[in-house]
């Protein structure tokens, strides 16, 4: 037992109630696999306290034994992660093992799987190979094979694994690697090829790729991952494959490139020798010094970024074009459900968005990083609307927005978007001024003195008192939109109240004129149009006036002080004789990218049993159907037997002496052994065995006592090593339970993840009982809890998964307690009957780049398509939350049903399994990208100064409370604060409007006319990035597929590269059909020549959209064969 993480007493007996609960499914779990019924005797899932236990137990195939206790004593001798695994490896390197390759390749693993936190998969199946060769000089090198899912490792892990490779080098006495000229040319055509086929962050130049392939003391191969071949270079000696290499070019790309600098760090601290040319590259992209003139001080500028437009997709609206005014307004704060990339929106703005924005949506950003999901927030601003007779609302609530939706002319501003002070930090970009928020006044008026009891609702006249009195800037209550404007409007918006005002003693009004109408539009000063004037609110009425320089005088209006100035906000407040601020500041770009999400997971086609029926085009993978075509074959056959022939692992029964497919001997009821026979290659492994699948079928129906179910899915055929069968017995339990398996055994639930670190037990449908049950037993506050509006404090490893989730657990749930009870003849589990059965019962949480299970625990649900968590347990799934979805597997299930016999035998087929469980959340074993979440109940004031002069997050991160600065202390788990709270975490739409949409022409119209609504958004230029980006591209690669296309067989689905001689399927003599349909090619053809004519796009784009339907008409169409219609003649 390993000493744990420093804990508070409360958090101590958290964490081991949640131990006793995961003892106690353990338990149940081991008794039932040694009744031998399954592929092993004992529970496939190991369990892991921390990093080091996880590493160990996930290379347990390589031989590691006691590396937890050395990866431990190294943490404690030099903390820094890439350090240990560095030591580490070097340490592993000098252990007895095989061969000097076999010990090069288990260190390398070893320092990966450190550096990857023990959680991924990439030291599994990120390096494919780890081989020893030799030079042109006869000297050895390494030669380290990359595989696709080392992308998994993030550029850190891939840059870290080379130089990892290299200190075992050098420990081992292995040679440098002596590149040939083809072998660095090579790189320079395939980087470039691989980032057409994937997604990659940076394209390094000829000159970088030759400086680090020419250079690198270890050579970076890999596996051919793409379809794609080079056309240069092919057939090199030491190159294995001609096809893309994609972990290799991954490795050089965006590791040793984008990660240049902290491999340097790591080299001049360790003194590597043969790395020099890393400080070349980074010396090459040092920016040049900018050129100032004598005395010039430059002043730092918010600047527009366009990239999170790129690869727009159609019917995904854009809500904001970089930095538009009207768009998303910066406000600084955490809230309950931000953090970890997600920011919080008021719902009012969702629901104006025409609910395109739904709880859980991912939303690319214009900055601090690159995409969030939406979660809610009350205390926010909403938008401003612009109705059809003429008046400007403010709506912040759902309701006040739903009442005029059908009104709605424009919106004017989008309201705030609450950014946390850690997203900057995280993403290493400069602070940018906000706008004056009420939080803002708050600590202006305290630095003044005390705080009056009216502060935060005043009067305008008790705000003007305040102003004088205190010498703090006005209420931000009466803010307009002064400094969007040039000073220019501002004196022509004066002249115009001057020349047709009137002010009855309540509200300012003037006569209605298009310039003056839109500038009071621009300015955000609420109105209403009545017999052909404008009625301004009453709010901002009179700060209207006193910032125009406008008197009332004799019951008119009058000029007072003129509007000068060097800013339009140093103007109107000389004018009015008191500071205001700017209501906003720095606007930010948004857009949505991917939907929400809550869904069952499901194999495609859907299976109930890991089970091999045979390929068969009648049957597919219906049993029932299986059968039948066993018997039909069986009457045609001379020998009359009803099997069908698959490749499965043959088992042994040490009892009866005797060979079978089972996990267990019928006869007798033994566990039988795997055991590799010679199959018809002259290969050992699985062989054919003839299945009598009705036999099988009714055995096992008799065995649980149910009745044969109608329709019960099945697989054609295995994909794992061993090809062992799971029981039909469980496949039957699923069947009836509604549920279906996975590619592992397990059942499992897909959400979107979402951060939260307070609840109250109202919102989650916890009753005060429950909540002490669980241990919540005071609020955040440290009150007792009685009330379900407190707020609590969410427990590191509890979650709040959606409502759905829930429900389908419980099916779950009931499928479990019939397998233990039918099957194992145990004990039910679960007894539940509905979700709030499931309150208090553990879960994994498993992200499919991994190959780690988390252990949690369901507290209540929430009514949205997402899960909450805390920060640190989707940080311990090695994921943030900018849009990322992971699912929820019920602890019994997996114990009792995963395998890692029936993963597939493919690369990356232990990807997405619960290889090890982590049972305790170590804050300092997690991704640190939680480590800057933080943890303030109000910002201080320092903090907005420093944004107003844009200066670097680290300047004042100390003041900021981040959880980095609590590691290691029992305040790492609790005690965490929020500064803007919210009424329900689950207000706000549940489904977007892209979900709910059925047609793409539906989404893109949808899409379309929200961009012509929102004020910050071009709707031209939506119409224009729709059809460059994903409209002309589809069609161009679709009319490309249909050339070099395969057919298919519409029965069997048996494909075919070109067309047989016969004309028909060679295996079932049925007819064949095209895998690209015309349909498909030209379905978004029509729609481009509507929007291009409707939205008035540029000549080129218009004319790319002509010669694309003339390209499709040359293939489609016969110029000799002309279809005609009457109409044609008239």
């Amino acid at each position: 037992m390993t000493e744990g993480p420093a804990t508070s007493p409360e958090m101590a007996r958290y964490f081991a109630e949640l131990a006793a609960k995961k003892d106690e499914c353990y338990a149940i779990a081991e008794k039932a696999r040694g009744m031998g019924y399954d592929p092993e005797t004992f529970v496939e899932i190991p369990q892991a306290e921390d990093l080091a236990s996880r590493v160990e137990k996930l290379l347990s195939d390589y031989h590691v034994e006691g590396v937890a206790e050395d990866i431990r004593r190294l943490t404690a001798e030099y903390g820094n992660r890439e350090l240990v695994a560095l030591m580490v490896a070097k340490e592993m390197a000098k252990r007895p093992a095989e061969s000097t390759e076999k010990a090069l390749d288990r260190a390398v693993r070893v320092g990966l799987a450190v550096l990857t936190e023990g959680i991924l998969v990439a030291p599994l199946e990120g390096i494919a190979d780890t081989r020893i060769r030799k030079n042109g000089d006869g000297s050895n090198y390494v030669d380290l094979v990359f595989a696709g899912p080392i992308r998994a490792a993030g550029g850190t892990g891939q840059a870290m694994s080379v130089l990892i490779a290299d200190v075992v080098r050098t420990e081992l006495g292995i040679g440098k690697y002596q590149p040939t000229e083809g072998e660095i040319a090579r790189f320079d055509e395939e980087i470039p090829l691989y980032k057409q086929c994937q997604h990659l962050q940076y394209t390094p130049t000829s000159e970088e790729i030759d400086l680090i392939v020419r250079n690198c003391p270890v050579c970076v191969d890999g596996e051919g991952t793409e379809q794609m071949e080079i056309s240069g270079f092919r057939d090199l000696p030491r190159i294995d494959t001609n096809r893309v290499r994609g972990g290799a070019c991954l490795v050089i790309a965006e590791g040793m490139c984008q990660k240049a600098s902290k491999l340097k760090k790591h080299v001049d601290k360790l003194g590597l020798e043969g790395w020099e040319f890393i400080g070349k590259y980074l010396d090459a992209h040092k920016a040049p010094p900018k050129e100032e003139k004598p005395g010039e001080v430059k002043k730092p500028t918010v600047e527009p970024k366009e990239k999170y437009l790129m690869d727009i997709v159609a019917g995904r609206p854009i809500f904001g074009h970089p930095c538009a005014v009207g768009g998303f307004r910066l406000r600084y704060g955490r809230a309950r459900t931000s953090g970890l990339a997600a920011l919080a929106f008021n719902t009012g703005s969702m629901y104006a968005m025409d609910e395109f924005m739904a709880l859980g949506t991912q939303v690319k950003i214009e900055r601090p990083g690159k995409a969030c999901v939406v979660t809610p927030c009350d205390q926010l601003e909403g938008p401003t609307l612009l109705l059809k007779n003429g008046d400007l609302v403010y709506c912040h609530t759902r309701d006040e927005v739903l009442a005029v939706r059908n009104q709605i002319s424009e919106i004017t501003d989008n309201g705030e978007i609450l950014v946390p002070f850690g997203e900057f930090c995280e993403n290493n970009h400069t602070l940018v001024p906000c706008g004056y928020p009420v939080e803002w006044h708050r600590l202006e008026i305290l630095e003044k003195g005390e705080l009056p009891e009216d502060w935060r609702d005043p009067t305008y006249d008790r705000a003007k008192e305040m102003s004088a009195q205190l010498g703090v800037p006005l209420h931000p209550k009466f803010n307009l939109f002064w400094s969007d404007w040039p000073l220019d409007r501002i004196k022509a918006l004066r002249e115009h109240v001057l020349s047709t005002g009137r002010y009855d003693g309540v509200n300012l009004s003037v006569e209605r004129e298009p310039v003056s109408k839109r500038m009071l539009e621009d300015l955000g000063a609420l109105h209403r149009v009545v017999d052909g004037r404008v009625v301004i609110d009453e709010r901002y009425s009179r700060p209207m006036l006193d910032c125009l320089g406008v008197v009332i005088a004799d019951g008119g209006l009058v000029a007072g002080p003129e509007l000068e100035g060097g800013s339009t906000l140093e103007a109107i407040s000389r004018a009015a004789g008191y500071e205001v601020r700017a209501r906003a500041m720095t606007r930010i770009g948004t857009r949505m990218a991917r939907p929400e999400k809550a869904k069952e997971r499901e194999m495609t086609p859907k299976v109930h049993a890991l089970f091999p029926i045979g390929k068969d085009a009648d049957a597919k993978n219906e049993l029932i159907a299986a059968i039948a075509v066993c018997r039909n074959n069986a009457s045609k056959s001379r020998n009359g037997k009803n099997e069908v022939v698959v490749e499965v692992g043959n088992r042994f029964c040490p009892v009866c002496k005797t060979y079978t497919y089972r996990n267990w001997c019928r006869d007798c009821g033994s566990h039988t052994a795997y055991t590799p026979r010679q199959n018809s290659f002259g290969n050992m492994g699985p062989v054919d065995i003839g299945i009598n699948l009705e036999e099988e079928f009714k055995a096992a129906c008799d065995g649980l006592h149910e009745k044969p179910p109608s329709d019960l899915k099945c697989l054609e055929t295995l994909a794992s090593k061993t090809k062992t069968c799971e029981a039909m017995e469980k496949g039957i339990l699923r069947q009836k339970n509604g549920v279906s398996t996975f590619k592992d055994g397990t059942i499992r639930f897909d959400m979107t993840d979402i951060p939260l670190t307070h609840f109250k037990p109202r919102e989650i449908g916890l009753s005060i009982e429950k909540a002490h049950e669980l241990g919540y037993t005071h609020d955040w506050n440290g009150d007792p809890l009685t009330d379900p509006e407190q707020i609590c404090e969410l427990k590191v490893q509890d979650i709040i998964p959606a409502k759905d989730c829930g429900t389908y657990l419980v099916n779950v749930a009931k499928f479990i307690d019939d397998e233990l009870e039918e099957f194992y003849h145990l004990p039910r589990y679960y007894n539940v009957q509905n979700r709030n059965d499931l309150i208090g019962h553990i879960t994994f949480g498993l992200a499919p780049h991994t190959s780690g299970g988390i252990l949690c625990r369901i507290i209540g649900y929430a009514d949205l398509r997402g899960c909450y968590g805390h920060p640190f347990f989707h940080a311990a799934k090695r994921r943030n939350c900018d849009g990322d979805e992971d699912c929820v597997i019920l602890a019994m299930d997996g114990l009792l049903n995963f395998s890692r016999t029936f993963l597939p035998d493919r690369r990356g087929g232990l990807m997405d399994a619960p290889l090890v469980l982590t049972t305790r959340l170590d804050p300092n074993e997690i991704d640190k990208e939680a480590h800057n979440v933080d943890c303030r109940r109000e910002y201080p004031i320092e903090l907005y100064r420093a944004a107003m002069e844009m200066k670097d997050p680290k300047e004042i991160e100390k003041q900021m409370d981040l959880i980095a600065g609590r590691i290691g202390t029992p305040d790492q788990y609790e005690h965490l604060g929020f500064t803007h709270d919210t009424h329900d975490i689950s207000d706000g739409p549940k489904y977007s409007a892209y979900t709910t949409l059925e047609t793409m022409m539906d989404k893109m119209d949808a899409q379309l006319m929200l961009g012509k609504k929102i004020r910050a958004v071009d709707e031209q230029d939506v119409a224009r990035r729709v059809l460059n980006k994903h409209f002309l591209p589809d069609m161009i690669g679709n009319l490309r597929s249909f050339s070099t296309q395969t057919v298919r067989c519409t029965k069997c689905g048996e494909k075919y590269r070109r067309m047989p001689l016969a004309g028909k399927c060679t295996k079932c003599g049925n007819a064949l059909t095209l895998t690209v349909h015309e349909a498909s090619v030209k379905k978004y053809l029509e729609i481009s020549k509507v929007i291009g004519e409707k939205y008035g796009l540029d000549t080129y784009t218009r004319e790319r959209v002509e010669i694309l339907e003339m390209s499709m008409d040359s293939v489609f169409n016969n110029d000799k064969v002309k279809k005609c219609k009457l109409s044609d003649f008239f």
